[in-house]
């Protein structure tokens, strides 16, 4: 019994070691650039870094900064947005390590890189909304909660990475580990652009207890939750009730 009680103990430790070591590998999934879809057309110049991105639309009025989820590619999303969006310019900018970027993601440069956009693009446009999915509706509340922000767009959303690790491993104290928080839900009530939250109905990713928390949180700022039945995590976005309230949304 002794011998089993100690080969436990040995293995929680390491297990709990390779997560508190291998954790960002765990949540970002960096995806090369494809060029299927074009040739990146702008670029930032962050503390010496260049940021390289797509820019569809130019000469909108309006604009729409897109956040993606952390394995996506976001390039894939040129022909929606042309064919749905038309009449915003879309700013499509891949996080550090992403795409042709060059760097580490992490949540403090992910959020320092999205607020440098922001700022960069903001004199060229009469209003700037914001769309995350999945891990980028973390990035997106945070310039939404510090920036002025006409609309916010969350797609499948969670209230915070640190919730959503603590589901999927609950045997550790995951609170005292975790490095990247992506806390959603600490931030709502400093947002105050129009908000929509957009739900996958069969969503295996992130759990929907996850979603729902940050809905709560969410008063008179919050306009409209759609739940797009029978959707999941990945395929949302293939769905005539998604592509109709993205239109209904930055309308």
């Amino acid at each position: 019994m002794k011998c089993i009680l100690v080969s436990f103990v040995v293995f929680y430790a390491l297990f709990a070691l390779t997560f508190c070591s291998l954790q960002r590998q765990f949540l970002y999934f960096p995806q090369d650039a494809s060029h299927v879809y074009g040739e990146m057309n702008i670029s930032f110049d962050v503390d010496g870094t260049q940021l390289l991105g797509w820019v569809l639309n130019e000469g909108q009025p309006k604009a729409l900064i897109y956040y993606g989820g952390n394995a996506e590619s976001i390039e894939a999303n040129i022909p929606f947005f042309k064919s749905v969006i038309p009449d915003y310019t879309i700013y499509l900018i891949p996080y550090r390590g992403y795409g042709n970027n060059v760097g580490t993601p992490t949540e403090k440069v992910l959020y320092s890189d999205a607020v440098h956009v922001f700022q960069s693009v903001k004199t060229k446009h009469e209003s700037i909304s914001l769309m995350g999915r999945s891990l980028g509706s973390g990035v997106a509340t945070y310039v939404a909660a510090n920036r002025q922000v006409d609309k916010l767009i969350l797609v499948t959303p969670f209230d915070s990475v640190e919730n959503v690790a603590k589901d999927i491993y609950w045997m550790f104290p995951v609170s005292w580990m975790i490095k990247d928080r992506f806390n959603s839900l600490g931030r709502v009530k400093e947002i105050t652009a129009q908000t929509y939250i957009f739900v996958a109905e069969d969503d295996r990713v992130i759990p929907r207890a996850r979603t729902d928390q940050l809905i709560a949180e969410f008063s008179d700022q919050l306009v409209e939750v759609i739940v797009i039945a029978g959707a999941g995590h990945n395929d949302i976005s293939q769905f005539p009730d998604y592509v109709s309230g993205l239109k209904r949304a930055l309308d």
